[in-house]
């Protein structure tokens, strides 16, 4: 009898063991199903990496403030051009008194669709107080 009880016990426990595998298997299934559905779905990190027109300003004040040692004076321009941000900051880069004779440096600064700069120019000098077309 005891052999009997023993076979009993161990079909019982293979039993368990098919429904645990069947368990597993249908979990796997289902993970593999999540990250299919996760790789179909666009990478927000991907769709958030471009920058709007005010982070392309900030962004081109910090570039300026690292790029050159002299005060900033403000963004007079951000444009899309292409994949790219244009933009035009001036700059004091000597102070007088008076204030209308401080000489201002009006740089060019081209950053990427992330805010990586890919290059800046100095476009003019003047003074202060001088007349001036905008750009």
């Amino acid at each position: 009898m005891s052999d009997n009880t023993n076979d009993g016990d161990v079909t019982t426990q293979t039993a368990e063991m098919d429904s645990n595998e069947t368990g597993q298997a249908s979990e796997s299934a289902d993970t593999t199903d999540e990250m299919s559905n996760q790789s179909e779905q666009p990478d927000e990190e991907s769709t958030q990496s471009t920058m709007g027109l005010l982070e392309a300003q900030r962004r081109a004040r910090e570039v300026t403030a690292e790029l050159l040692d002299y005060e900033f004076d403000g963004v007079i321009k951000v444009e899309m051009t292409g994949d790219n941000w244009r933009t035009v900051v001036e700059v004091v880069e000597r102070n007088a008194v008076p204030d209308t004779q401080d000489i201002i440096g009006r740089y060019e600064i081209t950053l990427d669709a992330t805010g990586t700069l890919s290059g800046y120019e100095l476009v003019e000098r003047y003074r202060r107080g001088d007349m001036k077309e905008e750009l």
